[in-house]
């Protein structure tokens, strides 16, 4: 299928960084796909990578979110530390003031209803110290449920304070307080990268835990991007099995192994030891599971993976990106069966 596909083309691509010289760097980075998020053509606005990402799952309709994020009005609500704004230019400039008199402009560059894109840019020496900026927003339809998910992306060259991140991570949770939802969470860093996915399952935690914990060497019933699953049985509980997944998205195996297995608390994680892009050093995987209540509970994912140093911030972008959605799309197959008592239709069509 088409998400497949694009992965197995990403994973090509990182496949070449064997050696992580300038000439091999500039040349895979070359062959990369454009970014482009929804009407946004980032390479055309920024060629500053992406460092980080926050997402807001969101009880409201995809259009009412997008109205309400695109409206340069309502900054002031959705960022605590703007007290006032002042639009002109034809509504393509916005002057924000912050809380302690702090004079910042953005650029609106994109806003674009129909695909849900919104786009804005801080000037070069801006008082948030941030070069080459582009931040977008994406509004797309929530996966097997009503409601929304928000994706902000920042790009920007450097790094950003301890401030500035808290700015998004207050107004993720200012949307989710107004909407109805929550932050599922925010994607940072470069050396050291964490990626977390968040599901409400309409299904008991002693259910989830069955099945993603206890069924492990299974996972290839429910997950799409498993084709087939080697076992390898420890003996010594479950800390040291070994799982090895055949993925056609990856043109090959990747071998994980149990490093925790938390039976009271509903939580494991394994470290994936092989089949990874050969700058990756590490890679662990973190399922949670909490109990809502009898028949309902909270899933989370959690990926952190490493990256050797000097690697070109561009192939950091593209592993984060597709780790995520590898993540996703696990979370969601999951739901999909416990919830419905059979795989998600892509998994059945990934076996034809």
């Amino acid at each position: 299928m088409r998400l497949i596909s694009k992965f197995k083309t990403t994973a090509a691509v990182l496949a070449v960084a064997t050696s992580l010289s300038a000439t091999v760097s500039v040349a895979v980075a070359q062959e990369m796909p454009p970014r482009v998020v929804g009407a946004v053509m980032v390479d055309e606005l920024t060629m500053a990578p992406m460092q980080f990402e926050i997402e807001v799952e969101l009880t409201a309709s995809p259009a009412d979110v997008f109205a309400f994020v695109s409206d340069s009005d309502n900054v002031d609500e959705m960022i605590g530390a703007v007290s006032g704004v002042s639009v002109s230019g034809d509504g393509m400039s916005r002057d924000l003031t912050l809380a302690d008199g702090t004079m910042v402009t953005e650029t609106i560059l994109v806003d674009d209803a129909g695909m849900m894109s919104f786009a804005y840019s801080l000037p070069a020496g801006n008082p948030l110290g941030l070069s080459n900026h582009l931040a977008v927003m994406q509004v797309r339809p929530a996966d097997e449920r009503d409601g929304s998910v928000l994706a902000w992306q920042q790009y920007f060259d450097g790094e950003a304070s301890d401030e500035v991140m808290a700015l998004y991570t207050e107004a993720a949770a200012s949307l989710a307080d107004r909407f109805g939802g929550y932050a599922s969470g925010m994607h940072a860093g470069f050396a050291e990268v964490t990626l977390t996915h968040t599901r409400i399952f309409d299904v008991s935690a002693e259910a989830v835990w069955a099945e993603v914990a206890e069924n492990y060497a299974n996972a290839h019933e429910w997950a799409s991007t498993i084709q087939s699953i080697e076992f390898e049985d420890a003996g010594d509980g479950a800390i040291g099995d070994v799982r090895s997944c055949f993925i056609p998205g990856l043109g090959g195996s990747t071998r994980e192994v149990i490093t925790r297995y938390d039976e009271d608390t509903f939580t494991y994680a394994y470290t994936i030891e092989e089949g990874m892009p050969p700058f990756v050093v590490s890679n662990e995987a973190v399922w949670s599971v909490t109990p809502i209540d009898e028949t309902s509970s909270e899933v989370n994912v959690t990926i952190n993976f490493a990256t050797a140093p000097d690697v070109p911030p561009p192939f950091i972008a593209f592993a984060r990106s597709n780790f995520s959605f590898f993540a996703g799309l696990g979370i969601e197959d999951l739901k999909y069966f416990l919830e419905n008592g059979e795989p998600h239709p892509r998994e059945i069509a990934s076996r034809s």
